[in-house]
């Protein structure tokens, strides 16, 4: 507690068993303890803390002081040795020496040997930072892209973002419509268009086709109307000028038919009436509403045999015979008739029309379906990342296996370095490097990648390795892809 220098201390001091001379308080002025080399701001802080402000505290330190102060700053002893912190502190306590009883001015030599002496101590510096950092190699800011490709030919329909927008996984990017739906629809109009076409054709056809076979079968039935008619009327004029025949005794024979003249009864044409006289003959006559009534020839009279009772047989066989042909007039009637009513359908699926509905119904239907059919196709985004690039814009087709975006992987950025092969050997897979980014901010990498060929050649002929870099530590500041970094080996 006598030694000069604690007597140069101010008050308020106390001594510790580790740390020796400390103050419980922050005295009124203290020394600028950075001005020894190698303590640092974070140093003098903590020695702050811990008490020491002045140098003369740090020249009082011995072998047990500089182990707990070296452990409370967590720093090595030896460096604390190494770098003199108590030999400095010391130097600093001295008082200043007088000018006026200081010695000569140094002689031309010495003050060479000193000046050499100083180029020496430099060089060796400077030798010491190289074995410490090796030359500084020049790399690119790069990032794991993920370009997205054209599915199918489609049109740009919308774009929901731009180049440089944030992305996340999932979002909406791009709008698409397939142009191949597009000309599916189009292929189906085409197709309805052209059976609206022929159905008007074939229902034009069939109107005409109708028109005219109505006719035809409107003259044919009434016809047949006309001779059923005369017909009926024969049957009322035979039945009431022989009403004995309905009175013919059960016993009364009637006589057989010559076998010599058979009975040849022309049956009647359509439009024909037949006609039966008193004695037995019968005639035939054309009877339509044609313009020109053509004559049907006469039937070879027919001999009976006589009958007894006044010929009774003779007009029972000419009621036989008009009921006969009435009831094939009456069939034929009918039949026209049925004919009549199902001759519009019938035209209609023999001209194609029926066919042609059911064809342009199916059609139809079949380009609703597609019409409601989505052929929009949402692009989102498989990753996080950052939009480095938008190739087209709305409106635009679009060819399958183009790419349509890039996306930046932010959260996987790496540095790529091509290293002569001669200083591969500076390098090692998982080796941490120094990395100096545009404004001079420094950071930390590490090597996750050496290839073990050649990649390229620079200009000079050397052959180079392309080495991958990744944050290690802090993460790296937010500069653009695609900018230059110094990269420093550290051995």
């Amino acid at each position: 507690m006598e030694s000069p220098i604690i007597a140069n201390l101010p008050r308020g001091h106390r001594m510790d068993r580790l740390l020796g001379v400390v103050y419980d308080h922050t005295p009124g002025h203290s020394d600028d303890l950075t001005q020894i080399d190698g303590i640092r701001t974070r140093e003098a802080v903590l020695l702050n803390q811990l008490g020491i402000y002045f140098y003369g505290q740090i020249a009082l330190w011995r072998h047990r002081e500089v182990s707990s102060i070296a452990g409370e700053l967590q720093v090595p002893i030896s460096r604390i040795i190494d770098e003199g912190w108590g030999e400095q502190a010391r130097c600093r306590c001295r008082p200043p020496v007088n000018a006026a009883v200081s010695n000569l001015p140094a002689s031309i030599l010495r003050t060479f040997t000193l000046l050499a002496c100083a180029l020496l101590i430099g060089f060796f510096a400077v030798y010491l930072l190289g074995q410490h950092r090796n030359q500084a190699l020049t790399g690119v800011l790069s990032a794991d892209i993920t370009s997205i490709k054209v599915p199918a030919a489609s049109r740009l329909t919308a774009v929901h973002i731009r180049a440089g927008d944030e992305v996340f996984s999932g979002q909406p990017l791009l709008t698409l419509e397939k142009l191949e739906h597009l000309g599916l629809i189009e292929a189906q109009e085409h197709m309805v268009r052209d059976l609206e076409r022929e159905l008007k054709r074939a229902e034009a056809q069939a109107v005409i086709e109708l028109e005219w076979r109505t006719r035809d079968l409107d003259r044919e039935l009434a016809h047949v109307r006309l001779q059923a008619a005369q017909r009926e009327t024969t049957t009322t004029s035979v039945r009431d000028r022989s009403p004995a025949s309905a009175r013919r005794p059960s016993g009364t024979p009637v006589s057989p038919i010559s076998s010599s003249n058979p009975v040849t009864t022309a049956r009647p044409r359509p439009g024909g009436i037949l006609f039966f006289g008193a004695s037995g003959q019968t005639s035939c006559a054309t009877v339509g509403t044609d313009a020109s009534l053509q004559s049907v020839p006469m039937p070879v009279p027919v001999r009976v045999a006589e009958v007894p009772q006044n010929g009774v047989m003779s007009d029972f066989a000419e009621m036989t015979l008009t009921d006969t042909l009435l009831d094939s007039l009456r069939s034929e009637q009918a039949r026209l008739e049925s004919v009549r009513v199902s001759l519009p359908n019938t035209v209609s699926e023999a001209v194609g029309v029926t066919s042609l509905k059911v064809h342009l119904s199916e059609a139809a239907q079949q380009l609703d379906a597609m019409k409601t059919v989505s052929r929009e196709i949402s692009v989102e985004s498989p990753v996080y990342g950052t939009v480095g690039q938008v190739r087209y814009r709305p409106g635009d087709d679009m060819q399958p296996g183009e790419v349509m975006v890039r996306i930046l992987h932010t959260d996987r950025r790496y540095i790529m370095v091509y290293l002569p092969s001669r200083r591969v050997h500076e390098m090692q897979p998982g080796h941490e490097v120094e990395v100096m980014f545009p404004g001079g901010q420094e950071y930390r990498g590490q090597i996750v990648e050496i290839p073990m060929l050649a990649e390229a050649t620079n200009g000079s002929g050397d052959s180079l390795a392309a080495v991958r870099i990744e944050p290690a530590g802090r993460l790296w500041p937010a500069v653009p892809v695609g900018s230059q970094v110094d990269v420093i080996s550290l051995r």
